[in-house]
């Protein structure tokens, strides 16, 4: 294997078009490991990291693009360059990039019509682009990553002064207008409006008001770090005051893990005084001081969505307690002795969070290399025991790579070397569906799922498979079709994270009660 560079002088790419590259470079035969993006330090010491840097790029700059990968030969990197580039110049790209600026003023000056603007430039440089956007009178949505909580705070303040939204830093969700922004999934339109400093609860919710039959007026994603206490909660406050302005907006829904303990207050006391009825999931906070503000507590996100259903007089088909546990009893016969633990492999830290909270109450400890508790953290995140869950979301996965919502290639290996430990009885996986990830997310790893069947039952065991899919019928992948495949590959579907880890916690348990009272 050799390592080959590509660059591009004076070419910026912005960072959902390489997170898209990167993906598709992944997948070139003969590619052992690559990456594509602009040459910032970030980029660089990526490439550092991962043993890629070569001295040709030394005088590459943030204004190049640079497409780097360990290859075979000379003609497979030759190939891989021309399918990144084919990716680009596809049908559906050239119909949504149809003009090009080189600053945001001269977007502006030619289209004074807009209203916001989405900036995905490396963390270093989203401060001095979104102040830019913001001046200019943009609300803006950024998808930029490791920007610094002062700066984070800086920008929102800006923000706040001029009556604008700043959606993020790492703002992975967001849909206003009946857009789908960024990596959210497409909705229909109905009366809910949704801010969360969870992408993913984001989604979840809006999945499912989707599938009932309503939907969502806006989903302001404010980034993950909003609610803490250095920066105050301002993006959820101003969040609040735009969806009960809102004439499309009769519901509001606050979606995100406990706010810091100073800003969690200031969430409250605005709830407090709001004219329309809030449904409020913040995780793990107490109930009672969540309706003392006067909003509906939700527990998880399947109750935050039933809750907002509630309020239209409809509900979300979901299966009971008694049907999970029914089924784990059918499930649990087909186990041998030897078989008594679960891997969960997550495409993100919301429904690894969750599950795990799930999975705690049924079974005990759950292994992580983001634990509940600081003495569950694994050693090696690609050595589980035990009873694991993996969160391949995580920077270690994923530094200079594409979320595994985009690039399905950075869960992969995990199946088969979950499904080669003889204890292991059961995997657990999530889906999640978006408009730039990979068009067949479950599809692509069907063959890994059957391949780790075949294994176990040559080895006298039976390996359950249970998942979910976070999506909607509207979007690409189709949401039907992303289930119904993994039905025919025989794996469990359930209709949420939630219920799925529940049905893996219930058939652990009652695996271990069999195997504790010797039936």
């Amino acid at each position: 294997m050799e390592i080959f560079v590509k660059i591009e002088a004076g070419r910026y790419i912005d960072s959902l078009e390489t997170l898209y590259a990167s993906s598709v470079l992944a997948e070139q035969p003969g590619v052992d490991n690559g990456y594509a993006g602009v040459a910032s330090d970030a980029f660089k010491d990526t490439l550092q990291a991962e043993g890629l840097y070569t001295p040709a790029l030394d005088k590459a700059t943030a204004n190049d693009f640079v497409i780097v990968a360990q290859c075979e030969d000379l003609a497979a990197f030759e190939q891989a360059v021309e399918a990144v580039y084919d990716s680009f110049d596809s049908e559906e790209m050239q119909e949504t990039q149809e003009e090009h600026f080189i600053s945001i003023k001269a977007a502006v000056e030619k289209h004074p019509e807009a209203n916001l603007c989405s900036v995905a430039v490396p963390g270093e440089n989203a401060l001095c682009e979104v102040k830019k956007a913001l001046n200019a009178g943009l609300h803006c949505v950024v998808f930029s990553n490791n920007v610094p909580l002062e700066q984070e705070r800086e920008m929102k303040e800006l923000a706040r002064e001029k009556g604008l939204l700043c959606m993020g830093p790492d703002c992975g969700v967001a849909n206003i207008n009946g857009a789908a922004l960024v990596l959210s999934s497409i909705n229909n339109r109905g009366p809910f409006g949704i801010c969360g400093a969870s992408g993913t609860g984001i989604q979840h919710v809006a999945a499912m008001l989707h599938e009932a039959g309503t939907g969502v007026s806006q989903t302001i994603g404010t980034g993950g770090n909003d609610l803490k206490d250095p920066v105050g909660g301002i993006m959820m406050l101003m969040g609040i005051d735009a969806l009960e302005a809102d004439p499309q907006t009769r519901y509001i829904a606050l979606i995100s893990r406990k706010p810091g303990e100073k800003t969690f207050p200031k969430i409250l006391e605005r709830v407090s005084r709001c004219s329309k009825p809030v449904v409020a999931l913040f995780m793990g906070s107490d109930r009672e001081m969540v309706e003392t503000s006067g909003a509906i507590y939700a527990d998880s996100l399947d109750d935050c969505a039933q809750k907002c259903l509630a309020l239209v007089n409809m509900e979300y088909p979901l299966a009971s307690e008694e049907e999970l546990s029914r089924l784990a009893a059918q499930e649990v016969q087909k186990l041998s002795p030897e078989q008594k633990y679960l891997r969960g492999a997550f495409s993100g830290g919301t429904y690894m969070d969750e599950a795990s909270h799930v999975l705690v109450e049924r079974i005990g400890t759950i292994w992580s290399n983001c634990p509940l508790e600081p003495e569950w953290k694994l050693e090696n995140s690609y050595m589980s025991v035990q009873n694991s869950c993996i969160d391949y979301g995580e920077e270690e996965f994923t530094l200079g790579r594409p979320h595994p919502a985009i690039d399905p290639s950075i869960r992969k290996p995990a199946i088969l070397r979950e499904a080669a430990d003889p204890e292991v009885a059961l995997i657990l996986l999530d889906f999640i569906l978006t408009p730039p990830g990979h068009m067949d997310p479950t599809g692509y790893v069907l063959e890994d799922i059957s391949l780790a069947q075949e294994m176990a039952e040559a080895e006298g065991r039976h390996l359950i498979f249970i998942a979910s899919v976070l999506g909607t019928t509207a979007d690409l992948q189709d949401l039907h079709r992303q289930q119904r495949q993994l039905t025919q590959a025989g794996v469990i579907v359930c209709q949420s994270n939630y219920r799925a880890a529940m049905l893996a916690g219930e058939i652990i348990r009652q695996k271990k009660e069999i195997d504790k009272n010797g039936l």
